[in-house]
């Protein structure tokens, strides 16, 4: 069929892409952030904390997944339980957080590529909120770019399959440096475990860091929005149950490289460093090798969250276009690939456009990204609960372990995720610039709903539920 997307992902690949998109290059730029705010302790608990609140919200992803699989994520699931105004927003603020992340990978690989090869990223062209844009690195993101939109222009075959490669070699580099870096560190580096002054308690350092949970496990999410090219026979059950083992297992990465970093050197003197996950090998234990091998892991982690979140990011258009509430272009399929051209191409454009803006543009994509996702997880939390009441008889391969308390408890835990991260950055005064993106995003969304009404008139309701959601014959439970 001209509209059918490939069918061909298989469980163990829902965890390639859902691993791989959270364990990006974050955890080597936000080492030092973590522990000036919370010390290697207090990171740790931050983010075990943070893992069990994503599990909470992944159970929640997974029954509704699993009742639905059908590509779209929540797109398609707010549709069902809350109406067309309701998804359009789910939507356009899912597009920015993934948008903006691959945005936020491209111009990574430029500043982890000359870590690589001093000098590779260039001569400074400009300056973007005082940090330097550079030739090279704008050279090397809009080229990746290029090719991982090509890649997706093949299809979901294709670009998971590179997916497979990429995770596992991150896993066994990752192992290698943390292996050593606790063999050959040692624990009085931790001390003191937590880090606090008189203007930021110990408490508060935790608390921020672990409100920041939706952005570093972001990605789990990547396995609702594949569901409908699942391959036909494989089991909806264990597709589910991919999120689940995909946020325990990134938690334990998280915990371990803190603790390996930190234990290499006093990690007061670590978080002073350049690019310190890296350096602190270098300097510490003299091996130029290791720090080589931290670099390397950051590379393969970046690129795994960048092709899955560029898939993300696609399939969220393809659902909005598909529904009639963008243009119907983004809702097509080539013929000969079964991936979503338009969307796919906008996608790349987008992203090798905000390249441009270079490192100056990284930390407003983590905390704008944060708050939109635990807003989106807040929906499906309470979904859950909502079509239980509206859909009993509707097969749920995977449910919520403590049903209507868990999905309630989960919906507790994103409302405080997102409270905290707008109010946080406000505590240092002035109107912080997460307030002015969301707010222009926001406007830019309403004019978009008020001139695509003709366009969402074309349709109605009812063939607009047809089309969101398309259920697989056939499934294996």
């Amino acid at each position: 069929m001209a509209d059918a997307l490939q069918k061909t992902i298989r469980p163990v690949q829902f965890f390639t892409l859902s691993f791989g998109c959270i364990i990006g290059v974050g955890w080597v730029v936000g080492l030092p952030a973590w522990l000036q705010l919370a010390g290697p302790g207090g990171a740790a608990l931050a983010f075990l904390a943070g893992a069990l609140a994503m599990m909470l919200v992944g159970v929640c992803y997974a029954e509704l997944a699993t009742a639905m699989p059908v590509t779209g994520g929540e797109v398609a699931y707010v549709y069902v339980l809350f109406g067309t105004a309701a998804s359009f927003a789910t939507g356009w603020f899912l597009a920015l957080s993934s948008i903006a992340t691959t945005a936020f990978e491209a111009i990574s690989l430029g500043w982890i590529a000359a870590a690589i090869v001093p000098g590779l990223d260039g001569p400074a062209l400009y300056t973007v909120a005082g940090e330097p844009v550079r030739a090279g690195s704008l050279a090397i993101g809009i080229a990746g770019t290029a090719l991982l939109t090509w890649l997706n222009y093949r299809g979901a075959g294709a670009a998971t399959r590179i997916q497979d490669v990429l995770t596992w070699a991150l896993l066994a580099t990752s192992a290698c440096f943390i292996v050593v870096g606790m063999a050959a560190g040692s624990v009085d580096n931790l001390r003191p475990l937590f880090s606090g002054t008189a203007d930021r308690p110990v408490w508060r350092g935790v608390l921020t860091v672990m409100a920041t949970a939706p952005f570093w496990f972001a990605g789990f999410d990547v396995i609702p929005q594949m569901m409908g090219e699942r391959a036909p026979g494989s089991s909806l059950r264990l597709a589910g149950s991919m999120i689940m083992v995909s946020i325990l297992v990134a938690a334990a990465f998280y915990v371990f490289v803190i603790i390996a970093c930190s234990m290499i050197m006093p990690w007061q003197e670590l978080v002073r460093l350049p690019m310190p996950a890296a350096e602190g090998f270098r300097r510490a234990l003299g091996s130029e090798l290791l720090a080589q091998v931290v670099l390397a892991a950051a590379v393969l982690g970046l690129v795994t969250t960048w092709n899955s979140v560029f898939i993300f990011a696609s399939r969220v258009l393809f659902t909005l276009g598909r529904a009639r509430l963008l243009a119907p272009a983004f809702g097509r399929v080539d013929r000969r690939h079964g991936s979503p051209t338009a969307a796919v191409l906008f996608v790349g454009v987008v992203s090798a456009a905000a390249v441009a803006l270079g490192r100056g543009a990284l930390l407003p994509i983590v905390n704008v990204a944060g708050v939109c996702l635990a807003a989106a997880a807040l929906l499906i939390c309470i979904g859950v609960v909502r079509y239980r009441r509206v859909a009993p008889d509707v097969v749920r391969p995977y449910r919520v372990p403590g049903g209507s308390l868990t999905a309630g408890l989960a919906a507790i835990v994103c409302v405080l995720m997102v409270v905290w991260a707008l109010v946080e950055p406000a505590l240092t005064g002035g109107v912080p610039l997460e307030w002015i993106v969301l707010g222009g995003w926001s406007v830019l969304g309403a004019i978009l709903w008020v001139a695509a009404g003709r366009t969402r008139t074309v349709i109605d309701e009812t063939e607009r539920l047809g089309l969101i959601v398309e259920r697989a014959t056939g499934e294996v439970h």
